[in-house]
C-alpha cells in the first residue's frame, strides 16, 4: 500500500462528500454502514486520505493531535480483523483520559480494550527509511496503556477501508502515570498480564508486536511520511494490542501490569 504526496494534492469532491457522510453518522449513537457500499471503488490511500482530513477537521474547531497509534501489530488482532497488516491511525488529544478517574461509557457504542505498551518520543522521527534503531534512538520512555475501541460502525463493516475512514476505531487512550526511561529495557521482552475484575483475561510479551515494539513506531514514522507528515518530540504512540482485545462493562476493574514498565488501574463507569 503506497501513498503518493496524499497531503500535496487536494481532497477531491467525492473524498469531501464521503468526508462529510461519515461525520454525519459519527455524531449520531448508532452503526455506520460500511463505506465501500457508498463508494465500492475507494482505495485504501483515499481512506487514508478521509482519515487525515477528518482529524484536520477536528483540529480545526480546537483540538490537538496528540500523537499516533498502530494497528494490528499482532498476528492474533490480525487473525481477528480479517486484515493482514499493520494500520496507521491518529491520536486526539481529546480522547486521552486519565487512569484515576472512572471511564464513561456513555460516548462508546461497542466497546473493547486493548493492553499496549506506549512510547514517547524526545525527538522528531521523519521517515522514509525510519528503522528499529531510530526509533529506539528517539524514544524518551515507556508507559503501560490501554486503548479503548469503539466499534461503531455494522457488524459485518469491518473493511480495510472502513477500519482507516473510522481511525482503526479508536475510541480513545488511557496512560498509566509513571514513564520508565528507555535506556537498558529491551521492549521486545516486556511481559504483560490483563486482568478484567481479577481474572486474568490474556498475557505474552511486547514482542507480539511486529517482533518489536519500535518497528511499530517505524512503521508509523514511515506511513507517516507517505502522507506528507511526520512524528514529532512529545507525541505519544501506540505500538499496538500485545494480546486479543476483551469486552468491558461498566463496573469493571480492569489492572495491566509490565515486568518493568510498572500498571495501569483502571475502572469502568458508567
Amino acid at each position: 500500500m503506497t501513498l503518493e504526496s496524499m497531503t500535496t494534492r487536494p481532497m477531491t469532491a467525492r473524498l469531501t462528500e464521503l468526508t462529510d457522510w461519515l461525520e454525519e453518522r459519527l455524531a449520531k449513537p448508532e452503526p455506520i454502514p460500511e463505506v465501500l457500499e457508498q463508494e465500492p471503488k475507494l482505495t485504501a490511500e483515499e481512506a487514508y486520505r478521509i482519515q487525515m482530513e477528518r482529524m484536520d477537521r477536528q483540529v480545526n474547531r480546537g483540538d490537538r493531535i496528540a500523537g499516533y497509534k498502530a494497528a494490528l501489530t499482532s498476528k492474533a488482532m490480525q487473525e481477528e480483523s480479517g486484515i493482514g497488516e499493520p494500520l496507521l491511525g491518529t491520536l486526539l488529544a481529546s480522547r486521552i483520559f486519565p487512569e484515576d478517574q472512572p471511564l464513561s461509557m456513555a460516548p462508546f457504542l461497542v466497546t473493547t480494550l486493548e493492553p499496549e505498551l506506549a512510547v514517547l518520543l524526545k525527538d522528531d522521527l521523519e521517515g522514509p527509511g525510519v528503522t528499529e534503531l531510530d526509533a529506539l534512538a528517539a524514544s524518551a520512555g515507556y508507559l503501560p496503556a490501554v486503548e479503548i475501541g469503539d466499534y461503531r460502525t455494522e457488524p459485518k463493516a469491518r473493511s480495510l477501508q472502513q477500519t482507516l475512514v473510522c481511525n482503526t476505531f479508536n475510541g480513545g487512550v488511557v496512560i498509566g502515570n509513571t514513564l520508565t526511561p528507555a535506556a537498558g529495557i529491551d521492549p521486545r521482552l516486556e511481559g504483560m498480564v490483563l486482568t478484567q475484575n481479577g481474572v486474568v483475561r490474556g498475557s505474552a510479551t511486547a514482542v507480539e508486536v511486529l517482533g518489536h515494539p519500535m518497528r511499530s513506531v517505524a512503521f508509523m514514522a514511515n506511513k507517516l511520511a507517505e502522507c506528507g507528515r511526520s512524528l514529532r518530540a512529545g507525541m505519544l504512540l501506540m505500538t499496538g494490542s500485545i494480546v486479543r482485545g476483551i469486552p468491558i462493562a461498566a463496573g469493571d476493574k480492569i489492572e495491566v501490569e509490565f515486568t518493568r514498565v510498572g500498571r495501569l488501574s483502571l475502572r469502568i463507569g458508567e
